[in-house]
């Protein structure tokens, strides 16, 4: 069962309505893990481990900038029951992002956000292949972005809230490079790439939740 990517949240009041100088501490976790095993052919284990940790600071009480620090890990392993063989994939993440945010009320406690946000990525993975021709790649990728989002806040209290977003615009900027090697360490090859891309995310896609402590 997945557990969908949690979203970095930042608040503003209507019935319970923030001041300057209000800060906002919060946690975020998403755990994924899927097991799939065919009848006689394979099997395939995925699991992804991803933190977030958020602070930010009311500078009114309907705008908001606040800072994020992530770690993510990922093992995605495949097992071939017919044949000697499969891969495995170890990837680790960390990175951090700004953001601004702006609120909307629209009944007491529940209002629309808007925000902007900038942010970098940086990862690691390595590759294994154990067929007839072992080998093994890694890569290191670097990734700029920037964008922005809108969603919806519901306070629960003075001391806590609720928030999702359910759309977002992002640009990316990624560097990439890797390297492939047999099991007996000689080189293949050493690639470089870069990337630029513009994404879109509408309502489902990366709908996610997070608790924030107000303070």
């Amino acid at each position: 069962m997945k557990i969908l990517t949690l979203i970095a949240i930042l608040f503003s009041l209507n019935g319970y309505a923030q001041t300057s100088g209000t800060s906002a501490l919060g946690f975020g976790a998403s755990i994924t893990d899927e097991h799939l095993e065919g009848v006689a052919v394979n099997t395939h284990e995925y699991k992804l481990r991803s933190y977030s940790l958020g602070y930010g600071v009311f500078v009114s009480g309907r705008d908001k900038i606040g800072m994020e620090i992530r770690y993510g890990t990922i093992n995605d392993e495949f097992k071939s029951k017919s044949e000697t063989g499969g891969s495995e994939m170890k990837g680790e993440n960390y990175g951090g992002s700004l953001s601004y945010q702006h609120y909307y009320p629209i009944l007491k406690t529940l209002y629309v956000h808007a925000g902007v946000n900038a942010g970098y990525n940086h990862s690691t993975s390595s590759e294994a292949y154990y067929y007839d021709y072992p080998y093994m790649e890694s890569s290191i990728q670097k990734q700029y972005s920037a964008g922005a989002f809108g969603g919806f806040s519901w306070f629960l209290s003075k001391s806590f809230a609720f928030e999702v977003n359910i759309i977002s615009l992002n640009t990316t900027y990624t560097t990439a490079t890797g390297e492939q090697e047999t099991d007996d360490g000689q080189f293949i090859k050493n690639s470089k790439s870069t990337s630029l891309n513009l994404n879109t995310q509408g309502v489902i896609n990366n709908l996610g939740f997070k608790i924030f402590l107000l303070f």
